[in-house]
């Protein structure tokens, strides 16, 4: 039998980590899936921790190594060698409930067939069983949803475990900046909004355990050190936002990443906004910004 599902995880040096995600996958109740592992041009003992979880031959496991590029371009190999229905990414430092795959593949049955359905979305809880961030949990009245609506419109801003069709989020490759490694991941979700909705899941499927090194507690440094893709992230949350306070934030946003990228012309960056005179005009925020939090990073 085919397997459903693919449990992508991206890593680098995390060889620990690992044994946890491990632990909750052969642990599930139901064993419909594929664990892909891309491994980012891991230096520590990652390889032979996977070689150690493939001798117990206890779940399906695909081991893939690759030159150091970061997650969008982990996530785009993961998608490009995916070649099951349904998708999901669990990082390093996250684990699944015992029944996440059952519940998984239950729910998806009742959107198999819709075209105008990308997948599933969960909100992540921590270990204790909370909503991630001190955050409310979507009112049951909510079957299905995009993102944008679960943050602005109920005010959720959280973390959310995607299971996504694969047929759909294909569609939607990172883009990949030379000499960059980030882009915000909801660059992507912003995109998939504008075509989709997800079916909204109120049980627990993902539990989060946010590390020192993480991508979200490093979030200053990584958009220092990545700010074409920040810029390139925000040039389009400025078309996409859904009212006049998220365009403004995105415009700020955007003004900052013209100055954090050395590489470039900051009045031609500045000239190339979708909301040029704004952008101009809000250029003193943005660089008291930049004064505050990045300069001395």
């Amino acid at each position: 039998m085919n397997n459903l599902i693919t449990v992508f995880t991206p890593t680098y040096n995390r060889s620990n980590n690992l044994i946890t995600c491990y632990q909750s996958l052969i642990e599930q109740t139901n064993k419909n899936f594929i664990w892909m592992i891309i491994d980012d041009g891991s230096t520590d003992e990652t390889e032979e921790v996977v070689k150690k979880f493939n001798k117990e031959n206890k779940i399906n496991i695909e081991y893939i190594k690759k030159e150091n590029g970061g997650k969008a371009s982990a996530i785009n190999l993961s998608l490009k060698k995916c070649q099951t229905e349904l998708w999901v990414c669990l990082d390093s430092d996250d684990y699944l409930t015992l029944d996440a795959i059952e519940v998984i593949a239950s729910k998806y049955e009742q959107i198999k067939g819709d075209p105008k359905k990308c997948g599933l979305l969960a909100l992540r809880t921590d270990p204790s069983g909370e909503v991630m961030n001190n955050q409310k949990r979507i009112p049951p009245g909510i079957k299905y949803s995009t993102l944008q609506y679960i943050r602005y419109n109920l005010g959720i801003e959280t973390e959310y475990a995607f299971v996504y069709k694969t047929e759909i989020i294909k569609k939607f490759p990172y883009p990949i900046i030379n000499g960059e490694k980030f882009i915000p991941l909801s660059f992507i979700f912003d995109q998939i909004d504008l075509k989709y909705k997800y079916l909204i899941i109120q049980d627990d499927i993902m539990v989060s355990e946010y590390l020192e090194d993480g991508i979200t507690r490093q979030k200053v440094s990584l958009i220092k050190k990545n700010p074409k893709g920040y810029s390139l992230h925000n040039k389009q949350r400025i078309q996409l936002a859904p009212n006049i306070i998220l365009k403004i934030k995105a415009i700020i946003l955007y003004g900052l990443g013209c100055i954090l990228d050395q590489d470039s012309n900051a009045l031609s960056c500045l000239n190339n906004s979708p909301a040029k005179i704004l952008t101009v005009c809000l250029y003193p925020i943005s660089y008291l910004i930049y004064i505050r939090k990045y300069k001395k990073v």
